[in-house]
């Protein structure tokens, strides 16, 4: 699990890193920002987070260990 969680982790701030470079690359070559189609990125983020969350609840409820967050 905590390997899991640490290559997600890294994934993340990455694409983050990725996107940050790209934005000031746009700026610098003075081209407009591009508009954003499909979900806000936050939503996808609490998206993720709630998945996440749920799976490891139900895990931990399908293992029967008895306690959630032990």
């Amino acid at each position: 699990m905590r390997l899991l969680f640490w290559l997600a982790a890294f994934v993340i701030v990455v694409l983050l890193l990725r996107a940050r470079w790209q934005r000031w690359r746009r700026r610098r070559r003075g081209e407009p920002e591009p508009v954003q189609q499909g979900p806000r990125t936050i939503t996808l983020v609490v998206v993720a987070l709630l998945l996440v969350y749920g799976l490891l609840i139900g895990y931990r409820l399908f293992v029967g260990n008895g306690h959630l967050f032990s």
